[in-house]
C-alpha cells in the first residue's frame, strides 16, 4: 500500500491518518508486521520515525513463517502462508478439526493449535476468528481474521473469494470437465446425500471441475467451489463415479485406511483493510499424490 504525507508526521501518526479510527494498538500490529519505504528507501519500524511532507509512504506486510514451502508434521504442525496485522492464513494438515465446538470436552483444533502458537512465538496472546472450515480428513488452506468485525465482514464477501482445490479420484472424470448443481442434505446418519431438486433441509451446491492430469493408476482433478457445503466436493465426484482416493465414506476403495485426496490449495481475495489483492496457494507434498497401497497410512498430526 502507497500512501503520499500531507503533512509531516511521524510514523504512527501517518498510520493513524491512513486508517482512520483504527486502534493505538493496532497501529502497534501493523509496525510490528510491515517494512516501509519512504520514497523508494527502506527505513526502520520505529514508531517516533519522521516522515517529511510530500513523502511517499509504501508499506509491505512481512510473511512472519519462512517454513510456508514446507508440510506441517507432528512435531512442526504450524506453517502460516499469510500473515499480517488484520489477518492470517495457515495450512491445516488432515486428520484435525479446523475449530472446536460446544460438545468437545477438550478443544485440540486447528484453530487452538494456532492460537497456541502464536503465543509461543510472540510472547502474547493472539485471539483468531474462525471463517471458514474445512473437513477434517482434508488439507488446506484456512484463513482466520484477528478481529470480530473483520470476520463478520469476510464472511459477508465469502462468495466473492476465490477457492480452489486438488483431488486425487478413483476415476477418470467422463466428460474430463463440467459443472456440477444439486441440492445436498445432511443425514442423521452422518452422511451427506444428493437430492435432485430442491427438498425441505437441502441446500443447493455448485461446483466446477476440470481433469489436470493422470496420476496412475489415478486422476489428478482440480476444483472451484461456487458454494461451500458440508462434504460437497467429496459427494459431488462421488456423484459421478469418481470418489476422492482415501474417501471410504463415500464410495472409495476401503482395503486400506488412508487419507483422503482432497487439498484446498489456492485462495484469493481482496484484503478487507487494504483493498490489495492477495493470492495464497502451496502444493501439498510427494506423500499426497503417492497414496499407500499395502498398508494403513498414519498421518494425523494429533
Amino acid at each position: 500500500m502507497k500512501y503520499r504525507l500531507k503533512n509531516t508526521a511521524t510514523l504512527f501518526e501517518t498510520i493513524m491518518v491512513i486508517y482512520k479510527g483504527i486502534s493505538k494498538q493496532k497501529v502497534k500490529q501493523i509496525i510490528k508486521y510491515s517494512e516501509f519505504l519512504v520514497n523508494g528507501e527502506k527505513i526502520g519500524r520505529h514508531p517516533k520515525q519522521i516522515i517529511e511532507t510530500g513523502s511517499e509512504l509504501e508499506m509491505v506486510p512481512i510473511e512472519k513463517n519462512q517454513n510456508k514451502d514446507q508440510a506441517p508434521t507432528e512435531r512442526n504442525p504450524v506453517v502460516i502462508h499469510f500473515e499480517d496485522a488484520h489477518l492470517i492464513v495457515a495450512l491445516k494438515p488432515a486428520g484435525i478439526l479446523s475449530c472446536g465446538n460446544k460438545e468437545l470436552v477438550i478443544n485440540n483444533s486447528y484453530h487452538k493449535l494456532l492460537e497456541a502458537f502464536l503465543l509461543e512465538r510472540d510472547g502474547k496472546k493472539t485471539r483468531l476468528w474462525v471463517i471458514h472450515r474445512l473437513d477434517r480428513e482434508v488439507e488446506g488452506l484456512l484463513m482466520f481474521a484477528k478481529s470480530e468485525k473483520l470476520q463478520k465482514q469476510i464472511k459477508d464477501e465469502w462468495q466473492a473469494i476465490t477457492k480452489k482445490y486438488i483431488a486425487l479420484t478413483e476415476n477418470k472424470p467422463d466428460p474430463p470437465e463440467g459443472i456440477i448443481e444439486n441440492w445436498l442434505k445432511d443425514t442423521s446418519v452422518q452422511k451427506v446425500i444428493v437430492c435432485p431438486k430442491e427438498t425441505p433441509g437441502s441446500k443447493y451446491a455448485k461446483t466446477e471441475y476440470a481433469l489436470i492430469r493422470n496420476e496412475k493408476p489415478y486422476h489428478l482433478v482440480e476444483i472451484k467451489l461456487h458454494t461451500g457445503r458440508k462434504n460437497q466436493i467429496r459427494v459431488h465426484l462421488a456423484g459421478i463415479h469418481c470418489p476422492v482416493v482415501g474417501d471410504r465414506k463415500y464410495g472409495a476403495d476401503s482395503t486400506f485406511v488412508r487419507q483422503i485426496r482432497l487439498a484446498a490449495f489456492f485462495l484469493e481475495f481482496k484484503h478487507p483493510v487494504t483493498k490489495k489483492s492477495i493470492s495464497v496457494q502451496y502444493t501439498p507434498s510427494q506423500r499426497f499424490f503417492k497414496p499407500s497401497t499395502t498398508s494403513d497410512e498414519k498421518y494425523k498430526i494429533r
